[in-house]
């Protein structure tokens, strides 16, 4: 049974002759334990939708439900959700301690209670002897994790997490979602975290919720997201993609001065045809190969980023292989090996080769 429900939510702000709609008709369940991740650019929607379930934007429609029961007529605080924020929003004039134990003093718990409870939420994100100290003398990564530990220590059922890594150098943004999802997966709490970084939502999420312009574009894993996305925006939204105009009839389509082959299904008109860098190969010759020039390599490790110029496809992005010798300036013959082909509102038609 899904722990929370979204269903048909809705945010309208402005005046009723000229709404601005933020999030439309907005519909998503997230099961028990899962991690959720909603992903998208700025702007379309997924911190209003986050700040609705949690209490600090009322809907204009649609429901929200925790275990089947509505919590839309709840106040925040008596949601059984907790919410981290982008800003640690901590209170610089209390200790780690009192910051972490203020939700819990609110319930007048006993007093041995809430030290057992604040000393084993600083254990858990790994701060067991920072509770005496003041937030001005921790690094931005530790106040997050206070952050973190204040949200976890009031037993949450559902853990709310609006961009919360956004303001931290990119090295320890890495080490604190890695930290992040093994405690989500050691607690079994079910996460929902906003992010408009894509690498950050194919690492840390079971699925993916990706949003543009206020409404939901494709609900997957994340594997299924990148290989198969259903509409051209989370196609060039997610991951690198290679965009190419094309022309599809009788069984083909044309790309620039070459035929791919087409299914069956695809209907004679123009098209969008989607390829991954990765999904090129080199070659010396062959039907369907394109050429084009190197005009920049870029080392990355185990694999060589080239952008090339072709003459009847424009600038196009490769993944290539290290074995590879190649150099800035030199001729390359290449071709797919798998793409998408997109037509108007259908989910998109693969082809591999």
């Amino acid at each position: 049974m899904p722990t929370l429900d979204l269903i048909n939510l809705r945010k309208q702000f402005g005046s009723v002759t000229n709404p601005v709609v933020a999030v439309n008709d907005l519909n998503i369940n997230v099961a028990d334990g899962e991690f959720l991740c909603i992903l998208g650019p700025s702007g379309c929607g997924k911190s209003t939708a986050l700040r609705m379930v949690a209490g600090f934007e009322e809907p204009s429609g649609g429901d929200v439900q925790i275990d089947q029961q509505s919590i839309i007529n709840m106040p925040p605080n008596k949601r059984p959700t907790a919410m981290v924020f982008q800003k640690y929003t901590l209170w610089p004039h209390m200790k780690v301690y009192d910051n972490i134990a203020f939700g819990l003093k609110l319930r007048h718990l006993p007093k041995n209670q809430i030290d057992q409870e604040v000393q084993a939420s600083l254990e858990l994100v790994g701060l067991g002897r920072y509770g005496d100290r003041y937030p001005a003398q921790l690094s931005g990564g530790e106040q997050q994790r206070v952050a973190i530990a204040r949200a976890l220590v009031l037993k949450p059922k559902i853990l709310l997490l609006d961009e919360p890594f956004s303001n931290l150098d990119a090295l320890l943004r890495v080490r604190l979602r890695e930290e992040l999802r093994q405690i989500q997966r050691n607690l079994k709490i079910t996460a929902v975290f906003v992010t408009h970084d894509q690498e950050e939502a194919l690492s840390l999420a079971d699925r993916i919720a990706v949003m543009s312009k206020g409404e939901l574009q494709q609900l997957d894993k994340p594997a299924t997201i990148y290989a198969r996305p259903k509409t051209l925006f989370v196609a060039d939204f997610i991951g690198a993609m290679n965009m190419l105009d094309g022309e599809v009839n009788g069984g083909v389509v044309k790309v620039g001065n070459q035929r791919l082959p087409s299914p069956a299904e695809c209907v004679a008109a123009p098209a969008k045809i989607a390829i991954r860098p990765e999904d090129v190969i080199v070659t010396q010759t062959g039907e369907g190969a394109w050429h084009g020039r190197i005009t920049q390599v870029s080392d990355l490790g185990h694999y060589r980023k080239v952008f090339v110029q072709s003459p009847d496809l424009g600038m196009l992005k490769l993944y290539l292989p290290k074995s590879i010798e190649i150099n800035d300036g030199e001729m390359i013959t290449f071709k797919p090996t798998r793409f998408l082909i997109f037509q108007g509102p259908l989910p998109p038609f693969e082809v591999k080769l």
